[in-house]
């Protein structure tokens, strides 16, 4: 029977980093980088207008103020996108709006704020100015970017091993890029197995249980950037099992739930034992504790031979899903490039009192605010609302080391659950 860390760092031991793929790159928004992504050019390519104003020489407006302005003749008009071939003269200007190309002759720009310009208007002015009083002196280089400011030919503008958001795929299309290469997206198979379950939507009839982990882990695999493949329920017997157990081994990782424990008809770590290899079948953490995590021989989609991770969960619908957040979850973000892969945790304080007289750490379904500018938790459910219920209506998990007593007052560090609308900032 493992630690609960320990089992996580087996796990991580017997996990890789997925293989790239070239996406487009709307697609790769919370995708991790599998490779640098560099300029090809300076950008922008030419020097260009800061802001709306006027092209002009500064050696014309260097002494201009609001006491003596200076009057210039206007020659052109520019806009981003449509550069003027006007040269800038001693004496003229160009009327230009910000992202168009700085003109020849000019080495600045004065803004419309501190010309005779109208100010307040809405829209475009009708009819360009034949002249412009300047009424403020200007430097050169003023109200310009510069040739290769906003990035430089060989700069990486997102590395690999970044996570991709909207600043990384601006940065990426500023530059040009419409397609990246990002660590692709684990496919992760998923069983049920027990002769007692039947899909949610039929009738219910006595000994018989509604299959509600499949969709529970499903949903949990693409929040955290899997791919389900959800394939039904194995019954209660070998030939079974192996049958669902051989369609998931063109999976990258296969998720099972029940038939873990010690029952006549608890086949799992032996179908999989038989099948490949068992690293580990129990971790000292509960409700979830008989997890088996092994590892079985597939083939990829491409036809390379591979080892397939297996992670047997608990039937229960709260010691299946703690066990995901808790050992599967690292597995899947390693897989999917980040280097980062412990649970969020926060410092709260305990709003009630929780005595665990057992040898196993207790995982509680807990219920996570933020009030008096600290995190507070609240660790029991009251009442006899019953698990499902608790289950539902919680926002973090809290981990009760084995033997532990929490007093209200007491520390302790809260998982928040991440899918939740209301997670806390962390």
């Amino acid at each position: 029977m493992l630690h609960y860390d320990d089992a996580v760092r087996t796990i991580l031991d017997h996990v890789r980093r997925l293989d790239a793929v070239d996406e487009p790159l709307l697609g790769c928004a919370g995708r991790v980088a599998a490779e640098n992504v560099s300029a090809d050019s300076d950008l922008p390519l030419a020097a260009v207008a800061r802001m709306d104003g006027y092209a002009a020489a500064s050696a014309d407006v260097r002494r201009a103020s609001v006491a003596k302005p200076v009057a210039l003749r206007v020659i052109a008009a520019a806009r981003a996108g449509y550069p003027s071939s006007r040269v800038v003269r001693p004496g003229t200007a160009i009327r230009i709006m910000t992202g168009s190309v700085v003109p020849k002759g000019a080495d600045c720009v004065v803004r419309f704020e501190d010309t005779d310009e109208p100010s307040g208007k809405n829209g475009p002015t009708k009819g360009n100015p034949t002249y412009v009083k300047i009424f403020a002196s200007v430097l050169p280089g003023e109200n310009i970017r510069a040739a290769g400011s906003t990035v430089r030919k060989g700069t990486v503008v997102v590395a690999d091993g970044a996570l991709i958001g909207p600043a990384q795929i601006s940065a990426c299309a500023s530059i040009g890029e419409s397609r990246i290469k990002v660590i692709r997206r684990p496919t992760v198979a998923i069983i049920a197995t027990g002769d007692e379950l039947v899909r949610p939507g039929t009738p219910l009839a006595p000994g018989k249980a509604y299959n509600c982990n499949t969709a529970a882990i499903a949903a949990l695999v693409l929040h955290y950037g899997g791919m389900p493949r959800i394939l039904g329920i194995a019954r209660d017997n070998e030939t079974s099992l192996m049958s669902k157990i051989r369609q998931g081994l063109t999976a990258d990782v296969i998720v099972t739930r029940g038939g873990t424990s010690n029952g006549d008809y608890d086949l799992v770590r032996h179908v999989v034992g038989n099948m490949g290899k068992l690293i580990f079948r129990k971790t000292n953490m509960g409700p979830g504790a008989p997890v088996v995590f092994g590892l079985v021989d597939g083939t990829s989609d491409n036809g390379v031979e591979t080892s397939i991770p297996v992670f047997c969960l608990a039937g229960p619908p709260a010691g299946c899903l703690v066990s995901f957040e808790t050992l599967v979850r690292p597995a899947l973000l390693k897989m999917l490039g980040f280097t980062a892969v412990a649970h969020p945790s926060v410092e709260a304080t305990a709003l009630d009192s929780i005595s665990l007289k057992r040898s196993m750490a207790l995982v509680e379904y807990t219920h996570l605010r933020e009030a008096e500018g600290e995190y507070q938790v609240t660790l029991t459910t009251p009442g006899n609302a019953g698990m499902v219920p608790s289950m539902a209506a919680a926002n973090s998990l809290t981990i009760i080391p084995a033997g532990a007593t929490v007093k209200a007052g007491d520390k302790v560090q809260v998982l928040p659950l991440e899918c939740r609308r209301d997670r806390l900032p962390i």
